[in-house]
């Protein structure tokens, strides 16, 4: 599994999910093309022939990046206490996204944790804050001593997290440093494993990486009259998944009871998209609307090609 690799305005994805030893575990690697920000927005999406899969291409977006067309992304939860033919647990997201010059995985992290805290963030402000991001990331990395959360009990020391990491690059541990404090369009590193493990501890949260359902070539109708849709979505890995929400142990917080539904979520959610086009991949940002339960809104939905 190796990184992507890059030239100047776009970048490529060469990594997938899959569990390694307290060093070699889940690797991410975000890298998409310039042309595929949300700073404007996206053009109709083509019709699909029952072969292909659903891709970013396909999605529909305001100018602001929030997703319209799928309107919700649904995550069927595991239920084992759940009796046979009952309805599984099913939770609703909305999708936010964010430019894709090469640091959509730190700018949907940025995203996805000034929203919990009932904030927003434009284009500028996201390439600001990724930038800052990167460094301390790198600061946290290079340090002699200490340890991360990887997940669980699993802990790694950081030096020893940055030696893994640079060795997977053919870098040395400085140079992974130096590459990985540049921008995605200056050549630098993008977002993977490494940098999602010291970005959960940095922030104490966990942070979810999902991908869309596979077998999926259409998207669900929900509505005509208020033309909404839906498609499904997996977790494929959480980083730093010990680390709770303060706020739940305050009795009836003012937090999780005063912000609008998607406005809170301690626990971060990064969407991963394929851009069928170039054969890259792009993060955005997962947002809770309610709490999980059994009435899926597929249920009475049709499907429609997106």
């Amino acid at each position: 599994m190796t990184r992507p690799t890059t030239s100047h305005n776009h970048t490529v994805w060469r990594s997938a999910w899959r569990r390694h030893s307290i060093l070699l575990f889940v690797l991410v690697s975000c890298l998409s093309d310039e042309s595929n920000g949300l700073s404007s927005p996206q053009p109709s999406p083509r019709r699909t022939t029952p072969a292909e899969a659903l891709s970013f291409e396909q999605f529909q977006f305001e100018a602001n990046g929030v997703c319209i067309q799928p309107t919700y992304f649904l995550e069927e939860l595991d239920n084992d206490n759940s009796a046979e033919g009952e309805a599984k647990l099913t939770r609703t997201f909305t999708m936010r996204n964010v430019p894709g010059t090469g640091d959509c995985m730190f700018q949907a992290v940025v995203l996805a944790s000034l929203t919990s805290m009932g904030l927003g963030g434009n284009d500028v402000l996201l390439r600001a804050i990724s930038r800052e991001t990167r460094a301390v990331v790198a600061q946290i990395l290079q340090s002699p001593d200490g340890n991360l959360n990887i997940d669980g009990n699993r802990i790694v020391p950081a030096r020893d997290l940055l030696v893994s990491a640079a060795r997977q690059e053919g870098l040395s541990p400085q140079d992974y440093l130096s590459k990985l404090q540049l921008e995605g369009r200056e050549g630098g590193l993008y977002g993977g494993g490494p940098e999602l493990t010291v970005l959960s501890n940095v922030l104490r949260r966990p942070i979810s990486i999902y991908e869309l359902k596979p077998g999926q070539s259409s998207l669900v109708l929900l509505s005509e009259e208020d033309n909404t849709s839906s498609c499904q979505v997996q977790c494929q890995g959480v980083f730093g998944d010990r680390f709770a929400d303060p706020c739940e142990t305050i009795p009836d917080s003012a937090v999780l009871s005063g912000l609008q539904p998607g406005a809170y979520s301690w626990h971060l959610h990064i969407l991963v998209l394929d851009v069928a086009s170039t054969g890259e991949k792009h993060a955005c940002v997962l947002l809770p609307q309610d709490t999980p339960s059994t009435s899926s809104t597929t249920a009475n939905g049709r499907e429609v090609a997106p």
